[in-house]
């Protein structure tokens, strides 16, 4: 009877121990999709390396700043096509690499075009601005190891047509066209704040 009482309270303690490390698994789980335990991770979403932002799908093109100050996908190597993810609290402001006009990084932003489709843009940074804060969902699919993401400013996710280029929209009952990886191309350069 002994035997059968310890196995019993062993077998108790067991599931709760089992259901107490299944919640903190889940718990973990939640902190680690936020860009903060993110970044903690991985020195790509910390904002310590300096990226190629490469659409999903797409055999050569990356993405680029044009000579219009509009984010892009080119063929070929822009001048600012090197971008640093800069985390500012559950986003992430997309930083160019190296300084735009004057000595300072240049950041993306959403522009409104009036009836015309969201715009990416290069702008003066501002972390105050919410045009400039945007939100990465990691996707299941990987782009040759690396991980992928969709990009989204308050839900308007940054997509690729070629009629279009290289717009943000909501997607609505649309499934995501366009998403995006990050290829390391070493340590994100000092600039100036």
């Amino acid at each position: 009877m002994a035997g059968t009482t310890y196995s019993r309270e062993f077998t108790v303690k067991k599931t709760a121990l089992i259901g107490a490390l299944t919640a903190t698994g889940l718990a973990l789980t939640a902190l680690a999709a936020t860009p903060a335990a993110a970044a903690a991770a991985d020195p790509i979403l910390a904002g310590q390396r300096q990226v190629v932002i490469k659409p999903i799908p797409s055999f050569e093109s990356i993405v680029g700043i044009d000579s219009k100050g509009r984010l892009n996908l080119t063929d070929g190597e822009p001048a600012y096509g090197l971008f640093v993810l800069s985390p500012v609290g559950q986003k992430f402001q997309i930083k160019t690499a190296k300084p735009g006009d004057g000595k300072k990084a240049a950041c993306i932003g959403i522009r409104s075009n009036g009836s015309n489709p969201l715009t990416a843009v290069a702008a003066t940074c501002d972390s105050r601005r919410a045009g400039q804060l945007f939100t990465l969902v990691k996707q299941a699919k990987k782009d040759n190891g690396r991980a992928t993401y969709g990009i989204h400013n308050a839900g308007a996710f940054l997509q690729y047509f070629p009629r279009t280029g290289l717009i943000a929209e909501e997607l609505g009952d649309s499934n995501l066209a366009t998403t995006f990886s990050f290829v390391d191309n070493g340590p994100a350069p000092k600039l100036p704040k």
